[in-house]
């Protein structure tokens, strides 16, 4: 990988991890259905004030494009500000470290990916990292938080989503594909808004700044930036910065929020992100 490769991945990377924080500092004054739409909304208006060439899109890689764009995008940032109402803002970005691990299970599972015998111990003990992340070192509670558990399901459902990307952004390049999930993104997002919600704007005086740096940065500049990196690494490569996003999740919580990080969950994260990697590294 190049140098801009690298810088890539540590900015994309950052600005997810600090999308943890912002969402928890939006709940202020926005409910998650807002904080989601907004947060998309923002992203879209960003990519589309950009030149981009126009290249005609199959029907069937727009059904595509609409399911990553409320897989990646709609469903789980509602579903990740929901979790933040009653879990910290690190845990959630604990919790996104998983996403490789889904990523993996479901290309196995529906894309008919062949995997040797220690890929499969390697999904085994990312699962039984996802068990720690939850329960600890103690035998699994009947009660999982309802943050925990969207949270994950935010996670299942990037898992679900990425494994559609690769393909649309090699015929289509990154910054169309972007901007068409972001514009199927905001439609999804708006419905889920004006039916579970009331309307209300972000005030500059509360939640305006948070939700620029969530669109403008979080939904638009490193989405962009990882759709690019994909395109110049691959997946593979492209995926080691979602395992560098719970560090900054951890970071910023501690230093904004003075949110503490129990042994378990660094234990449960890092059992994922190893096994993930360790997944993707090795060669059937």
């Amino acid at each position: 990988m190049s140098t801009k490769n690298y810088f890539q991945m540590l900015l994309t990377s950052a600005l997810w991890g600090s999308s943890f924080l912002l969402m928890k500092y939006a709940l202020n004054e926005l409910d998650p259905f807002q904080i989601a739409f907004y947060r998309i909304f923002i992203g879209m208006t960003f990519i589309n004030i950009l030149k981009i060439e126009k290249i005609k899109i199959s029907k069937k890689d727009h059904g595509l494009i609409s399911l990553v764009g409320f897989l990646w995008m709609s469903l789980p940032f509602y579903l990740f500000a929901e979790s933040e109402q009653t879990i910290t803002s690190s845990l959630a970005g604990l919790v996104n470290g998983s996403t490789p691990i889904f990523i993996s299970l479901f290309a196995v599972l529906f894309f008919k990916q062949k995997i040797s015998n220690i890929k499969k111990i390697y999904l085994t003990t990312g699962f039984a990292g996802i068990y720690i992340l939850s329960f600890g070192f103690k035998a699994a509670d009947v009660y999982l938080s309802k943050g925990l558990l969207l949270a994950l399901l935010a996670s299942i459902s990037y898992g679900f989503a990425a494994n559609f990307v690769q393909p649309l952004i090699s015929t289509y390049g990154a910054l169309v594909t972007l901007r068409m999930a972001l514009r199927y993104a905001s439609v999804f997002s708006f419905i889920l808004f004006i039916v579970n919600s009331e309307f209300l704007m972000p005030t500059p005086g509360g939640s305006l700044i948070y939700m620029l740096i969530l669109g403008i940065g979080g939904s638009g500049i490193a989405f962009l930036s990882f759709y690019s990196l994909i395109d110049d690494v691959g997946a593979i490569f492209g995926s080691i910065t979602v395992y560098i996003i719970p560090i900054f999740s951890v970071i910023f919580g501690y230093i904004f929020l003075q949110e503490t990080t129990t042994i378990s969950q660094i234990s449960g994260v890092s059992l994922i992100i190893s096994s993930a990697y360790l997944f993707t590294k090795t060669v059937d």
